[in-house]
Parts: C-alpha cells; sequence; structure tokens
C-alpha cells in the first residue's frame, strides 16, 4: 500500500523517530512499524491523528490506496458470501442429519437414553458442524488478513465523513474472536436442545 511509504518519508522528513510518532498518536511504537512495513493499515481516528501530525489531509495520505481497498472490499465480500453459504449449508446438513438418522433409526443403541439413529446423527452432526464452524473461522481470518473492516471503515468516511463504524463492526475489530465463539456457542446451544427435544420425543 502507497500509505507505508508515505507514512515512513512524512515521518523521516520531520526528522521524527516511530517511538515519537506513536507517543503523538497514542499507539505503540510497533503498531508504527506495522504500518510502515505494510503489516497492518491505520483506522480512521488513526489517520486523523496522522493527517494532523504530518499536516497533510486524509485524502492525500490514503489517495493511492482507495482504488486497491475499494478492490480488496468487494473480492474479500465475495469470498466471505461463499464461504458463509458453505457455514450455512454445513451447519443446516448437520442438524437435518441428526433430524433424519434419530427418527429413522430408533433401536436402542445401550448406551444411555440413545437410540443408535441417535448415535449416527450426533456423530454427522459433529463432522459436518465442524466444517461449517472451519468456514466461519476462515471468515473472520480473511476480514483479519486483509482489514476488510479498516478499509471500510475509511471507505466510508472518505464518501461521507463520518467518523465511526457501525456497532458490529466495531465489536469484531476490538474482539475478532467473539464472533467464532458466538457462533460456536449458537451451534452447540441449538444442537443440544434438538438432541434434548428427540430424546423427549423417544421417550
Amino acid at each position: 500500500m502507497e500509505l507505508a511509504r508515505q507514512l515512513k518519508a512524512k515521518r523521516e522528513e520531520r526528522g521524527l523517530s516511530q517511538d515519537e510518532v506513536s507517543k503523538a498518536i497514542f499507539v505503540s511504537r510497533q503498531t508504527i512499524s506495522n504500518w510502515e512495513n505494510d503489516k497492518t493499515y491505520p483506522d480512521v481516528q488513526s489517520l486523523l491523528l496522522l493527517s494532523q501530525l504530518f499536516e497533510i489531509s486524509i485524502d492525500e495520505l490514503v489517495r493511492g490506496d482507495v482504488v486497491a481497498m475499494q478492490q480488496a472490499i468487494a473480492e474479500d465480500a465475495r469470498r466471505m458470501k461463499l464461504l458463509s453459504i458453505g457455514m450455512l449449508a454445513f451447519s443446516g446438513l448437520a442438524f437435518l442429519f441428526l433430524l433424519v438418522f434419530s427418527l429413522a433409526w430408533p433401536e436402542p443403541s445401550g448406551f444411555a437414553r440413545m437410540s443408535k439413529g441417535n448415535l449416527a446423527g450426533a456423530a454427522t452432526f459433529i463432522v459436518l458442524y465442524a466444517i461449517g464452524f472451519a468456514m466461519a473461522i476462515a471468515v473472520d481470518r480473511l476480514k483479519k488478513k486483509h482489514d476488510v473492516v479498516t478499509y471500510r471503515e475509511i471507505d466510508r468516511f472518505l464518501k461521507s465523513g463520518v467518523v465511526g463504524e457501525p456497532d458490529a463492526e466495531g465489536l469484531a475489530r476490538k474482539h475478532p474472536a467473539l464472533g467464532v465463539v458466538v457462533k460456536l456457542f449458537a451451534g452447540v446451544a441449538i444442537g443440544l436442545l434438538l438432541a434434548g427435544l428427540l430424546l423427549t420425543l423417544e421417550g
């Protein structure tokens, strides 16, 4: 990204160290290093502080990156859509097989109160749900790898001048693992409820 080169050039023009810049805009020195080495991208709040420090507009700072950011947003949106569809499909199949096996194979298994269908359905559920969950993790990793939330925030700011991000995106930035954990517990909870319902019906 062009911003990485610009940040380093502007900092060196003013004879500032990474540590001095980090203190001026309230981030760590490592964060500045990551930006200058194109490992991560600053959010809008940081860009505002950088523009004030270097006396340059945000438009000038990110001008060379706008097209690349928009392309990244579009490309990642397509990938995430496909992964999300796959995640929902495998999760849906997991619940479907659990239900079908449990109803079609009612013979007792000798394990607790579970039928052979319950056991077969549970095993199939675990495998299919694990695949769906892996896709959910892939979506979150894709967002983190390409700074999709940051790019969307900057694109929104450049178009509307609004600083900030929707609550869901802000939460995703601060707690990137939260979405995965929520999906995991939601799936497990639904699976347990469905299994309990099947056991109740068979009992």
